[in-house]
């Protein structure tokens, strides 16, 4: 009997150091957007209605300055879920001519970041970027530089 007692102690204890080992070395897969340099938070909000959000970008940083032409990445955080779009910053454009920010009431399944148009877009004009809200959720819309 003492024998089954040791082999179990030895399994658990085994089982546990390598729970512990995969706890420390696996890393959040958007961890590297975190170093990135952010330029803007778009959204930091609670949307109490469900349904199909296009948020407008005009092309600027926190600071209010226009960006550099390039790629950027739009991470949409909700709750416990996260994704993420890459878009291509082009020169030129006439200010606020992609508008097309609206709500449209709506009950979705789960949420999405649905690709952002136009891709590339004039930075002056600016981009929408479309999410759909499942629940009512406090929802971060976040660029970052590539």
């Amino acid at each position: 009997m003492p024998m089954k007692k040791f082999l179990l102690y030895k399994v658990t204890l085994i089982t546990i150091i390598l729970l512990g080992f995969h706890f420390l070395f696996c890393e959040n897969p958007f961890k590297e957007e975190r170093k990135k340099e952010r330029i803007n938070i778009l959204v930091d909000d609670y949307l109490l209605e469900t349904g199909r959000y296009i948020f407008y970008w005009e092309g600027k940083n926190d600071k209010k300055e226009y960006i550099e032409p390039g790629e950027y990445i739009i991470l949409l955080e909700i709750k416990n879920w996260q994704d993420q779009t890459i878009i291509t910053a082009q020169k030129g454009g006439k200010e606020s001519a992609n508008d097309e920010s609206r709500f449209e009431p709506g009950y979705w399944l789960y949420h999405d970041l649905e690709d952002p148009f136009p891709d590339p877009f004039r930075i002056k004009a600016g981009v929408n970027i479309p999410v759909l809200i499942s629940e009512p959720a406090r929802i971060k819309l976040s660029v970052y530089k590539k």
